[in-house]
């Protein structure tokens, strides 16, 4: 009855949707091509992998771990959990409000990130009790093909430093049967619906299968790398899937297959390397002077700060420092050595920064006015993070949890709301091509110019009544101008909305902030107002912003201007 209820809603609050199953059932519009799931076609003529033989331990050393003595702190996403050595096994008995926690203890996914500090013996007790209760399964959310794919890659890594847990031969076993399940449930949905899960599957066929001497899995798997980069990433080198983190978490996966393909001797491992290539190029791209903008989604795969050697921070970044020698170099190498993409091409997949003087700023524009489909951006459309030398300003909030959509919402964003709404329809994957284009036929349109920035947009997720809206930036040596103009008619509520790092003091038309030691003036010509917000650092984990608001009624056409001055 709930989910029948959540439909029905779905429904009268969607004007977008409601179109679409009127001409659906008019015969208008067709069903997405017909595919058989799990099963992508360059795959057709290659059969599901029958070993000739089974997996062999010989690659690994022999573990040497003894019964964990003392507690241990697991940092999963959003939540640290406290185990003794008599109680280990609640890492997996206990209840996790957010499913992602949950699965980050199956994917192990806690031993990458402790990096040095990893307590062996923890990890091979962990695995042993993992084994014990579900070893014999092959189904339910322990066995899902992207949590399966990740615990066997993070146990190998692990098993290369320390040793494969005892008894060495049923862990190859149970590394093998990782294998198996993952080919019998790739992650493919067809053109339409098929996400980055599914090169992911393939970078777990191909390590578990380098790694056991498994050949029909390594080639399998790397095929579908291969062909899925073709897929997930733009001509850029940019993913297609709105979000900063998602692009250096799939980077990475990229550079870990070449170096996996090319020490095992694999035809695919030139053309891994060359994707590899291509997706850090563009992360030069994405980072502002003070650092790279956590638009879209963050993984709860790894934190950003895991991952912080790809966008050139120093510091404690984990990644690529826990690999062998000779990977890490040549990582580090090929992040080092590889040329940044020119703005223009970024630009071309949505990736927008622009700015002038001290002032640089970093907006996604979606090439087609929909939030990504599949995907992890968000209606964020007009939306835009800007810094101040390397100081942030305005900033993109991300997404604390997939168990809050409203994070992925436009009142989330610095944009403009227009009668409580954002300027993007929600996008839903049966939506034809055909059909997004006749609801937004005109794609959203960025220049950018000597001393800021112009986009402009078609209305389409505001109403009827709301035909375009432009946004325009210009940048001085102590100010920045933003002015937003709405074509259309009737009267609507506007609200011109900025998310700030920390606390803000709000006096009629305009709201102090101090971020550091500098001080800043945001102004308008209607009163402000504030709430309480958070910015993103990581899943599950974020700090005090505000959310400052000018907020009026006015019939269209409109033009407001915000000014934001460094005081």
């Amino acid at each position: 009855m709930q989910s029948l209820i959540r439909k029905v809603r779905h429904v009268l609050d969607d004007p977008v949707l409601r179109r679409w199953l009127l001409r659906r059932m008019a015969g208008l519009e067709k069903p997405p091509a017909a595919f058989v799931e799990g099963q992508p076609p360059y795959l057709s003529s290659h059969a599901a992998a029958v070993e000739s033989s089974g997996p062999s331990a010989d690659g690994f050393p022999a573990g040497k771990c003894a019964p964990p003595q003392t507690p241990i702190s697991i940092n999963l996403p959003g939540r640290t959990v406290e185990l003794a050595p008599d109680d280990a096994h609640v890492l997996f008995d206990q209840s996790y409000d957010d499913l992602e926690t949950l699965l980050a203890a199956h994917r192990f996914a806690w031993v990458p990130a402790a990096g040095p500090s990893i307590d062996a013996d923890w990890v091979a007790a962990l695995w042993r009790i993992w084994a014990d209760r579900f070893g014999t399964e092959s189904s339910g959310w322990a066995w899902h093909a992207y949590t399966a794919a990740e615990r066997a890659i993070n146990i190998i890594d692990y098993s290369c430093r320390f040793g494969l847990p005892e008894d060495r031969g049923e862990t190859a076993n149970l590394l093998a049967k990782h294998a198996e399940i993952i080919r019998r449930n790739l992650e493919y949905f067809g053109d339409h619906y098929t996400s980055n899960h599914l090169s992911n599957n393939g970078r777990g066929l191909m390590r578990i299968g380098t790694a056991l001497g498994l050949a029909e899995y390594a080639e399998t798997g790397a095929r579908i790398m291969v062909a899925e980069a073709g897929r997930i990433f733009g001509r850029s080198g940019m993913l297609r899937e709105g979000s900063t983190h998602y692009q250096l978490l799939v980077t990475r996966n990229y550079i870990d297959a070449w170096l996996d393909a090319r020490a095992a001797g694999l035809d695919q491992g030139g053309m891994l390397r060359d994707i590899a290539e291509r997706a850090v190029a563009v992360i030069p791209g994405l980072v502002l002077p003070g650092g790279m903008p956590l638009i879209g989604d963050i993984s709860p795969d790894v934190p950003p700060s895991y991952l912080a050697a790809l966008v050139g921070e120093g510091g404690p970044a984990i990644w690529p420092a826990n690999l062998p020698q000779d990977h890490q170099q040549d990582a580090l190498k090929l992040i080092g050595g590889t040329s940044s993409m020119s703005p223009d091409k970024l630009a071309q997949d949505g990736w927008h920064r622009f700015g002038a003087q001290d002032w640089q700023a970093l907006a996604f524009v979606s090439p087609d006015g929909w939030p990504p489909m599949p995907g992890h951006g968000h209606e964020d459309l007009g939306s835009f993070e800007l810094h101040d030398g390397a100081t942030r300003v305005i900033v993109d909030p991300g997404r604390g949890t997939y168990a809050n959509s409203d994070d992925e919402r436009a009142q989330a964003h610095s944009g403009i709301l227009i009668d409580g709404r954002g300027p993007m329809p929600v996008n839903r994957a049966y939506y034809s091509v055909s059909y997004r284009n006749r609801v937004i036929p005109e794609c959203p349109e960025m220049t950018r110019s000597r001393n800021g920035g112009v986009l402009k947009y078609a209305g389409s997720g505001y109403g009827r009544q709301v035909d375009t809206i432009e946004r325009s930036w210009v940048f001085t040596q102590k100010s920045v101008e933003i002015s937003d103009r709405i074509e259309g008619r009737g009267r609507h509520r506007i609200s011109q909305r900025f998310i700030v790092p920390g606390t803000a003091e709000v006096i009629e038309n305009y709201a102090m902030i101090s971020i550091g030691e500098k001080r800043y003036e945001i102004s308008g010509t209607v009163p402000a107002t504030s709430a309480p917000f958070t910015v993103w650092e990581a899943y599950g984990c974020g700090d005090g912003a505000t959310a400052i608001t000018f907020d009026q009624a006015v019939t269209l056409p409109f033009e407001g201007k915000i000014k934001i001055d460094q005081l």
